[in-house]
């Protein structure tokens, strides 16, 4: 099996990177890791305008290929340029977009033959809404892979340093991981921010740089090390697809706070049982130190074997597999029934 899989991050890193500046990168070097065959196609920052280029070179590299795997929603990478490619596409998408081009381009793809997974019913909840608003057919969409899975060896139980953690990057729209500072200001709850510089001149990380128990652009091995010590993992923004960071927190037996709204938040599908989280009204400060709370004497040892049971790495490659034969059977049988695309 050959799989072509374009890659590129917003700070040009290398596909062995060892700082995950977000969850695509990371979900595209498990492909890398996991697969015999990929070839990785890397797209530089300053070239990600030239869409036209971008899919040239996507196709020149995909000839003696099986399979593309895409995992971006800009034109280059499933817009209309690249929807008559010759090599079946698998359609990651990774993000609650809201911009409603992105349901012309999953329709687009489909009607070529090409397959499109989410990784959440969350998020299929979300383009549903989205299709109904402006009267179009729900996209048909081939299932779902999780983002992520249990990678190595299953790490020893530590004592809890932080009643509570969080990760993100230093984004002031989405992630807005010093919510959790805010929240638990003068509450005396000892809590620790690990956070990605996303932009050294903005307000948000200014305002922020000098927080106490912050630590900033950590390997992932150190990361890891420190989400260990945490009691209780809060997820601060309320509208993930599914989030890396909080299966993390799970494998290593902390229980996770969402921040919700609606009762409702897509990493609730991670847990292997409703009591391994806690949903929290968005934004509640009080109801989020009633959760950290809650959580005192929780059977860590449960949710840390039930995590990697469910998220094994076996599990989510025969998905993956499954998914990958799922798109390459659909593309053929779309292009020989259809003389049109043909």
């Amino acid at each position: 099996m050959k799989i072509l899989l374009p890659f590129y991050s917003l700070d040009n890193q290398s596909i062995d990177t060892v700082v995950h500046g977000n969850g695509i990168t990371k979900f595209c070097q498990q492909v890398y890791q996991t697969f015999d065959g990929v070839r990785v196609l890397q797209i530089d920052k300053d070239e990600i305008g030239n869409f036209k280029e971008i899919v040239k070179r996507i196709k020149e590299n995909a000839t003696d290929c099986d399979i593309i795997i895409s995992n971006y929603d800009q034109a280059s990478f499933c817009g209309s340029h690249i929807v008559d490619s010759n090599i079946p596409i698998l359609m990651m998408s990774h993000s609650n977009t809201g911009v409603l081009s992105i349901l012309t381009k999953f329709e687009k793809l489909i009607e070529y033959g090409h397959s499109i997974f989410l990784v959440s019913p969350y998020q299929k909840n979300h383009f549903d809404k989205m299709s109904k608003r402006v009267n179009r057919d729900e996209i048909g969409f081939s299932g779902f892979i999780s983002s992520s899975y249990c990678k190595g060896e299953k790490p020893k139980l530590i004592e809890s340093e932080y009643e509570v953690g969080t990760i993100g990057r230093c984004d002031p729209r989405y992630k807005k991981p010093f919510l959790l500072k805010e929240l638990l200001q003068d509450t005396g709850i000892k809590n620790l921010v690990i956070a990605n510089i996303e932009d050294s001149s903005s307000n948000y990380y200014l305002k922020n740089k000098d927080q106490q128990d912050t630590m900033w652009d950590l390997p992932h091995t150190e990361v890891m090390k420190n989400l260990a010590k945490f009691k209780t993992y809060f997820s601060t923004y309320w509208d993930e697809s599914w989030s890396i960071t909080a299966l993390e927190a799970l494998s290593n037996g902390v229980p996770l706070i969402c921040n919700a709204k609606n009762n409702n938040h897509a990493s609730n599908i991670i847990s292997a049982k409703d009591t391994h989280h806690k949903n929290i009204s968005l934004n509640s400060k009080e109801e989020l130190i009633d959760a950290i709370h809650s959580f005192n004497g929780v059977d860590r040892k449960e949710i840390q074997d039930m995590t990697w049971e469910k998220h094994s790495h076996q599990n989510w490659k025969n998905n993956f597999e499954n998914a990958i034969d799922m798109t390459i059977e659909k593309f053929k049988d779309v292009r020989n029934s259809n003389s049109y695309i043909k």
